[in-house]
């Protein structure tokens, strides 16, 4: 049995499952969906075409689903906000949904943590198992892929890409892609080294050790690091080292990182 608090507003058309929790002075548009659950602590506005998965937790003073920062929208489009089970938004989370010049959809995986005072922007992708520290950004149409832990008061650009396991130091701008398994630090953030602490708690050592020998070929050459990812890629049968290459080479923005006279030895 669902539990709604007298002084929530529900309208006409929202779908609630069992088990949900709606307590006070939140509002849940019409075109709302809470899978069986989910928990609105209090404060709590949901609004648009948004669905919420089984189990995912959300803290007062978060605004779910209103409409994008963006100029290009324009009402009553159909965009949409996805988010999936058993996530906690903590307080004063904002997350917009999609706009139409990209698919329309912002998406967001399972299993993910939202920390005060966090912001996903229209059209971005987030992954499962990732950390938002407090006042991290996430602007429009950027990709957060599994296992990221962004650092607090963190911005990353539009149209970035993060790579699965990576992580990001607190206080830092990331402008360009950031490859699966490393640390970026700085601002502008720079690729340091590997995430070994992530890695250790995560991966087996013979993955860590061809990830190790991979990235210090590819960052530390003076080759630069496309062309030495496409050597080892032709060579190497190791999945993670394969995905770290290929990574590498398909990215869109660039790779920031130490040049070979500016890195501390590893």
């Amino acid at each position: 049995m669902s539990f709604i608090h007298p002084t929530a507003i529900i309208e006409k058309g929202a779908i609630i499952g069992d088990g949900v929790y709606i307590g006070p002075f939140c509002t849940v548009a019409k075109n709302v969906k809470l899978a069986d659950g989910v928990k609105l602590v209090s404060h709590v506005v949901v609004d648009g075409d948004t669905s919420i998965g089984e189990g995912t937790k959300i803290f007062p003073f978060s605004a779910i689903g209103t409409i994008p920062q963006d100029i290009s929208y324009k009402d009553g489009d159909k965009v949409k906000l996805i988010i999936g089970k058993n996530n906690t938004i903590r307080e004063n989370v904002l997350i917009n949904p999609g706009t139409l010049k990209d698919k329309g959809v912002t998406f967001i995986g399972d299993n993910n943590l939202f920390m005060g005072s966090t912001h996903v922007a229209h059209d971005a992708k987030i992954g499962n198992h990732v950390i938002m520290v407090n006042q991290s950004m996430v602007a429009g149409h950027v990709v957060v892929e599994d296992h990221v832990i962004i650092g607090g008061s963190t911005p990353i650009h539009q149209f970035v890409r993060l790579g699965e396991y990576s992580m990001i130091g607190g206080g830092g701008a990331v402008a360009q892609d950031i490859p699966p398994f490393c640390l970026a630090e700085g601002n502008r953030a720079k690729v340091r080294s590997l995430n070994t602490i992530g890695l250790r708690r995560n991966f087996e050592k013979n993955d860590i050790d061809a990830l190790k020998k991979a990235f210090k070929s590819i960052f530390r050459s003076e080759k630069g690091p496309n062309d030495m990812a496409k050597e080892i890629l032709e060579i190497t049968n190791n999945k993670k080292v394969k995905k770290f290459c290929e990574f590498i080479i398909e990215n869109k923005r660039g790779i920031p990182y130490e040049r070979k006279s500016d890195a501390k030895k590893m």
